[in-house]
């Protein structure tokens, strides 16, 4: 009985690690990505014109910046959607990306410029990126494919285990920070990323600090909140000014349409959808405004004393704004 007791204990034993094997080392090989087309016998750029360590802006000087922000796009937007936004707002100096550029498994950033980029303004734009979850791959070694890294050379400023997808572009009047809320796995990842959010708030020395993720920290749907990321990231973005966030398909908003001086600090949180992929909210409690079925982008100004945002519809139309001042 004591034998056999054994020989089960040990057959379980081999079973679950031969299965923790499989799943982990072998199940990045069954949903392969498909490899990257390489583009020959054209003259267009091959990556994204991007923020990194190497290169400074000219809007990183401005007085007054002007960009766009996008939440998931999942390859819907078209050339014409790209050029009516640059042609509703010529002044734009950049423009920020909140994640789900692609669909899962369409890791193709050379063919998203080539279609739907080229020969619009947002193609000689440098561009604040974040990656969402379907920029990651699947399975349980879950990790950001080469050609994100290849495509966004984003600074190297944030946390050890995040770099290149969490970190901060200083502008003249403005600290934009970008979060990326795939890459933490367990506890203790979040708890250095709570930690590194409140250093990178708190250093800022511009009078505005904005920040932007891909999973949002109050959920516009029912069941979208990871509580993981709200336990975080909740009172360490207390003291940022604006924090935009994509993942729901909706436009929300969370907090005072005007705020002042005068008035008790908070941030407003912002939902944006820019997918032709809308979807309906069931449950409205998180956020004070939605708007949904319908894409939208962010147009945002930012001088020493005044923060705005503008929600317009993909045509221009605008439906919604917030402006902070500080003096």
């Amino acid at each position: 009985m004591y034998k056999r007791t054994i020989i089960w204990i040990v057959a379980v034993i081999a079973i679950l690690a031969g299965s923790i094997y499989v799943c982990v080392l072998r199940w990045d090989a069954w949903f392969a990505m498909p490899e990257e087309p390489v583009w020959e016998g054209d003259t267009l750029s091959m990556r994204f014109v991007t923020f990194n360590d190497d290169t400074t802006y000219d809007c990183q000087y401005a007085d007054t910046l002007s960009m766009i922000v996008l939440g998931d796009v999942h390859n819907t937007l078209q050339t014409l959607d790209y050029m009516g936004m640059a042609a509703q707002h010529p002044d734009i100096q950049c423009y920020a990306q909140l994640g789900d550029f692609v669909e899962r498994e369409q890791f193709y950033y050379k063919q998203l410029l080539k279609h739907q980029l080229y020969a619009t303004l947002f193609d000689s734009l440098p561009i604040l990126a974040c990656p969402g979850n379907h920029e990651y791959t699947k399975g349980l070694n879950r990790q950001l494919p080469d050609s994100w890294y290849e495509s966004f050379l984003m600074p190297q400023n944030g946390p050890i285990y995040s770099k290149g997808s969490t970190y901060y572009v200083d502008f003249r009047n403005m600290r934009f920070i970008a979060i990326d809320t795939e890459d933490p796995l367990i506890i203790s990842d979040y708890t250095r990323l709570n930690a590194w959010a409140k250093y990178a708030i708190s250093s800022a020395c511009q009078p505005w600090v904005v920040v932007m993720m891909h999973r949002p920290v109050f959920a516009s749907r029912k069941g979208r909140v990871n509580p993981t990321i709200w336990l975080s990231l909740v009172r360490a973005l207390k003291d940022a000014d604006v924090i935009f966030s994509g993942h729901d398909h909706t436009y929300a908003r969370r907090g005072d349409v005007l705020q002042t001086e005068d008035e008790p600090h908070q941030p407003v949180w912002i939902g944006v959808g820019s997918t032709t992929h809308t979807r309906t909210p069931k449950e409205r409690s998180h956020m004070d405004t939605i708007v949904a079925d319908v894409p939208c982008y962010e147009y945002m100004r930012v001088t020493r004393h005044e923060l705005t945002v503008h929600s317009c519809q993909l045509d221009g139309t605008p439906f919604d704004s917030i402006a902070i001042i500080k003096r």
